[in-house]
């Protein structure tokens, strides 16, 4: 099974996929999912209906939640 994960940050939008049948792909995608994490950006998954719903590494299921948005913590003024 592949899965996506979606980046935006200052570079724009990067893609990188994972095949949960190649654990290099997954163990990289762990990667960008720590260092997310670590500066503070967020993870989200698109659920059933349609909403988003934050996913942390410790929850995450590869073969689960295929689709996944990386994005900066944005704060109000």
């Amino acid at each position: 099974m592949t899965g996506t994960m979606h980046v935006a940050d200052h570079q724009g939008d990067t893609t990188h996929t994972w095949d949960t049948a190649d654990p290099t792909t997954v163990r990289e995608i762990e990667e960008i999912f720590r260092e997310a994490q670590a500066t503070g950006r967020l993870v989200y998954r698109q659920t059933r209906d349609g909403t988003g719903e934050q996913v942390r590494l410790a929850t995450w299921n590869p073969e689960e939640h295929t689709e996944l948005f990386v994005a900066p913590r944005l704060a109000g003024g």
